[in-house]
């Protein structure tokens, strides 16, 4: 072939290409095509518009307009008026609630935004959105605003006008700083701005007194504001991967659970003296040098502690009284000894030790886990501490436990996992001497409750999961008044005793994997009560005038039993913020309602309620 045909050829491919080319640029009638008649039916109907990953460049225009019909649409309806016809009709709309335009090239929101006064929910997140328009002040009734992955470098203080917002999810963009009239928001309990460059917060940041999840980092920040500790009911608090260097006290935050100040140039141990509701504190890569338990002291709940890379030496002999601990890791620090008293620790099933320079403790013990160091350290027990001289019972399955010495320092009375079928009577008298606050009887062969546990009144921790208990004694609730945290999963039982209802501190109670048909009546007695959890068991109904005397019930989980119906009433429990029904018989609510979370059940349940 010669050299110009080989050119024409070329050229005509190239031409030919070019003309089917994919790299078209988007224009405003390809985004107002995005939004077919079809999809403006559905939205009237559900009040819910997903126009999500559709590579819009703006926003249709017929968006801000959605629930008013063109002249054409009204021509018909005079034209054509048929009742028994499934068509479009003005008087069956739903006013535009959801409006979701996430996963676009968005780069701003269009004045228009106004129209949609009745919206709740605006989902915005992963677009290039660089700052919003006036005009979302009129947003009166939005609840929820995701702002995330944009390329905002401020926020309009307009947006600080809404005062019914609940959530706003700020993450992933480019602020700087933020307006002290953030604090405006007041009925805001979410508020996410990590990843973005901020150095400072603001001191009306305090005002959100309502605020339940604070997550900030991946920030520039040196320090928190002292005014965070009016956020009294604050549940998570996230503040890793910043630069700070020291923390104001947290002790009035009485509702923290999750602390998270990792990757920090903390060096000193944060004061959260007070924050009794605490489970997980995270504090890896930090300056820390020591072990403060005085910080600690008080906070029974404590499951999590991760410590990893900083500079501790020692592991102060006082954390045994970290009762409730499962994870405690301590990698990567200065350590060289392990107190042997740590293998009495009830329920600790993580010990991470490994990256120090341990003299008591091997290396390959260390690396075959967390059962094999505790072995190792129960065996280095002092003889003193432990007394191991057996008892003169001829029943070879009672053993005796720690002496009183040993329980009056710890307030822990642990016979765990010692296949027992019978208490020792003088271990329960020395446990009521010593006035233990923690009695943990679990993973046994118990049938009935030893009558000698009535003098432990101090007690309150009780633990009595994985046993074949079939009833419980009426003292328990008559003498046991201290009780707080009560576990009886995984027996036999198939009804509790009316004196269940005078625990008045009691605030948690789990009867998961037994016999039960139905909750039983005394557990609706406890007003304190926070945490009922009931699953796996044969309960057939949900006595909702029952559980509204549980003002205070925040978690519920009646998962895998025999409930053939779930009462419209239980959706005017708000206090509720876990709710779990999968496993069940009913056929309402859907699968897919009870995927969406306790909010979507709870507000399903209420628009079946009966007018």
């Amino acid at each position: 072939m010669s050299v110009e045909k080989r050119k024409m050829t070329f050229d005509k491919r190239k031409k030919y290409v070019n003309h089917l080319s994919v790299f078209k640029q988007r224009t405003k009638k390809d985004d107002n095509n995005e939004l077919s008649e079809r999809i403006i039916i559905t939205a009237r109907k559900t009040g819910e518009l997903n126009l999500s990953s559709k590579g819009l460049s703006t926003v249709p225009r017929r968006v801000w307009t959605i629930n008013e019909l063109t002249k054409e649409e009204i021509e018909e309806l005079h034209v054509n008026l048929d009742f028994d016809e499934d068509r479009d009709r003005w008087w069956e709309q739903e006013s535009l609630k959801t409006l979701n335009l996430s996963s676009n090239s968005l780069t701003s929101i269009d004045p228009e935004v106004q129209n949609l006064s009745d919206l709740i929910d605006f989902d915005l997140h992963d677009n290039l959105i660089e700052e919003l328009p006036d005009q979302v002040r009129m947003l009166l009734k939005l609840r929820k605003l995701n702002l995330s992955h944009n390329n905002l470098n401020k926020i309009n203080t307009n947006l600080f006008t809404l005062e019914n917002l609940r959530q706003l999810n700020l993450s992933h963009n480019n602020i700087k700083e933020l307006d002290p009239s953030i604090g405006d928001l007041v009925m805001l309990e979410s508020l996410n701005l990590s990843y973005n460059n901020i150095t400072k917060l603001p001191i009306g940041l305090g005002y959100l007194v309502r605020l339940c999840n604070l997550d900030l980092n991946h920030n520039l920040l040196i320090e928190l504001p002292p005014d965070i500790m009016s956020m009294r009911v604050l549940k998570k608090l996230d503040a890793s991967s910043n630069n700070l260097e020291v923390t104001p006290p947290l002790g009035e935050m009485r509702k923290l659970e999750i602390l998270n100040l990792q990757d920090n140039h903390l060096s000193v141990f944060p004061d959260v003296i007070g924050c009794t509701a605490l489970r997980e504190i995270y504090l890896s890569n930090n300056q820390i040098t020591e072990f403060e338990m005085e910080c600690l002291e008080g906070i029974g709940q404590l499951k999590s502690l991760v410590m990893a890379n900083n500079k501790i030496e020692t592991i102060p002999d006082d954390i045994i009284t970290l009762l409730n601990l499962e994870r405690l890791d301590l990698s990567s620090n200065k350590l060289t000894f392990v107190s042997n008293a740590i293998s009495i620790m009830p329920n600790l099933k993580h010990l991470i030790i490994d990256g120090n320079k341990i003299k008591n403790i091997r290396r390959d013990i260390i690396q075959c886990g967390t059962p094999r160091i505790l072995r190792h350290l129960r065996q280095g027990l002092d003889a003193d501490s432990i007394d191991l001289s057996r008892s003169s019972s001829p029943c070879p399955t009672m053993i005796p436990g720690p002496d009183k010495y040993m329980m009056k320092h710890t307030k822990l009375l642990s016979l765990a996992a010692q296949n027992l079928e019978q208490i020792p009577d003088n271990v329960l008298e020395d446990a009521s001497e010593a006035k233990v606050t923690c009695v943990d009887l679990s993973r046994n062969r118990l049938t009935q409750l030893p009558d000698k546990l009535n003098l432990v009144k101090s007690v309150e921790d009780l633990k009595l999961f994985c046993n074949q208990l079939v009833s419980l004694p009426e003292w328990i609730g008559e003498l046991c008044r201290h009780l707080r945290y009560l576990d009886l999963s995984k027996n036999q039982l198939t009804n509790l005793p009316d004196s269940i209802g005078m625990l008045e501190l009691l605030r948690e109670i789990n009867i998961s994997h037994n016999k039960f048909t139905l909750v039983p009546e005394c557990i609706y007695n406890i007003s304190h009560l926070e945490i009922l959890i009931v699953h796996d068991n044969r309960v057939k109904e949900i006595d909702a005038p029952s559980l509204a005397k549980l003002k205070r019930l925040a978690k519920l989980d009646l998962s895998n039993n025999d409930i053939g119906n779930v009462p419209p009433e239980l959706g005017n429990q708000t206090n509720i913020r876990t709710l779990l029904l999968s496993g069940n018989c009913f056929k309402q609510p859907r699968h897919d309602t009870l995927v969406k979370g306790t909010e979507e059940i709870l507000s399903y349940l209420r628009n079946r309620i009966p007018l």
